[in-house]
């Protein structure tokens, strides 16, 4: 055992060692950087005062626990079969993060994974049984850990308790009450319910945290008037409004807590300011609305107004860049979790705020 294990050690330190291919089918992934970054990756460019700023990247273990793979670790990771080199992700699509933990749903995996940040691991869920995973794309969790995620493979939405067993699923197919027909957005509410995207039939659906239909919204938007042509990803701010990104019409919505409407903004086009296909949606702390964009790679920062405000991200697969993004979080300290799609990986950033922002909003003292 002894000489088998100075022999790997050898073998390892040479470099010339080859893992077992990893026990997944996963296509080989883009070329994406993994070197250190030499200067900060800011938006827009210098001199102007940098608003978004890249923090990290989240690939695979090696980013998760934030350092390189110790030479004994490498061996005993060979001897497992392990690979801390492969990526968690086939096809990151939504995500959404709860205290140490961040839940990506993979529609190329048919799975959600959950990182726990502190502890340094991670788990698959909705793998096999009854709670099996066939498309994932919205995912939201509870303080204990409950996670609900939309699944448009068989309709439905699943919920799963914090180590992953399936705690009840709603998959019939239809167009009334509870029934859903391609579930994908899914937020949270104040009041306690899941706000939800019925794709397919156009509409909001509310439902309990028990899988209860309680009713659906925005039945106006069925009609040619503020129309939802395809309810994607969406986002409810601490009020119960909320904004609804649509691909197909090129155009965020925005609704009140009842489906009364608000307004919008965005036109199909390539230029800043307008949406070639919407995807992810988030609101800051300013009340800022991010908007995912898939084809262009980018995000945009609109006001409430509809007004572009800024842009930031690239395409490609260096650090700040994106490559089919998707789903979009912005926790209450302001990171932002981007999900990177076809680069196998989370981006995650950083909305900056500076004093002089709150001195400018604070309202004038009466003399």
């Amino acid at each position: 055992m002894k000489n088998l294990i100075l022999s790997l050690v050898s073998l390892l330190a040479a470099g010339v060692l080859i893992r077992p291919a990893a026990a997944t089918t996963a296509a080989k992934a883009p070329s994406v950087s993994t070197a250190a970054p030499s200067i900060q990756v800011v938006f827009p460019n210098p001199p102007d005062k940098p608003r978004v700023k890249w923090v990290r990247s989240i690939r695979d273990m090696r980013d998760l626990k934030g350092r390189k793979e110790s030479l004994w670790e490498k061996i005993l990771s060979f001897m497992a079969g392990g690979d801390v080199t492969q990526p968690f992700f086939v096809g990151a699509y939504g995500v959404y993060k709860q205290g140490s933990k961040l839940y990506v749903s993979d529609t190329g995996a048919q799975r959600l994974t959950v990182l726990d940040l502190d502890k340094k691991k991670m788990a698959f869920i909705g793998e096999t049984g009854d709670g099996m995973l066939r498309s994932p794309v919205g995912v939201v969790a509870d303080p204990d850990g409950t996670m609900y995620v939309t699944d448009t493979g068989d309709h439905s939405v699943k919920a799963y308790s914090a180590d992953g067993k399936l705690l009840w699923k709603t998959d019939i197919l239809g167009a009334e009450g509870g029934k859903l027909n391609r579930p994908a957005g899914i937020s949270p509410t104040p009041d306690g319910n899941l706000l939800i995207a019925d794709n397919a039939n156009r509409r909001l659906v509310l439902m309990s945290r028990e899988g209860k239909f309680v009713k659906e919204l925005c039945v106006h938007a069925k009609k040619e008037v503020f129309a939802l042509a395809n309810p994607n990803n969406l986002w409810v701010d601490k009020d119960g409004n909320f904004a609804v990104a649509d691909p197909l019409a090129g155009r965020v919505h925005i609704f009140t807590s009842t489906g009364g409407v608000i307004g919008g903004f965005g036109e199909p086009g390539d230029s800043p300011g307008y949406l070639a296909r919407p995807r992810g949606v988030a609101l800051d702390s300013d009340g800022n609305i991010h908007v995912v964009d898939a084809v262009f790679a980018r995000v945009q920062i609109f006001n409430r107004k509809g007004e572009l405000l800024l842009w930031y991200a690239t395409p490609g697969g260096d650090r700040g860049q994106l490559a089919l993004p998707a789903g979009i979080f912005i926790d209450k300290d302001d990171m932002i979790y981007i999900a990177d799609a076809k680069n196998q990986r989370i981006q995650v950033f950083q909305y900056v705020k500076y004093e002089e922002d709150k001195a400018a909003e604070a309202p004038e003292e009466k003399k």
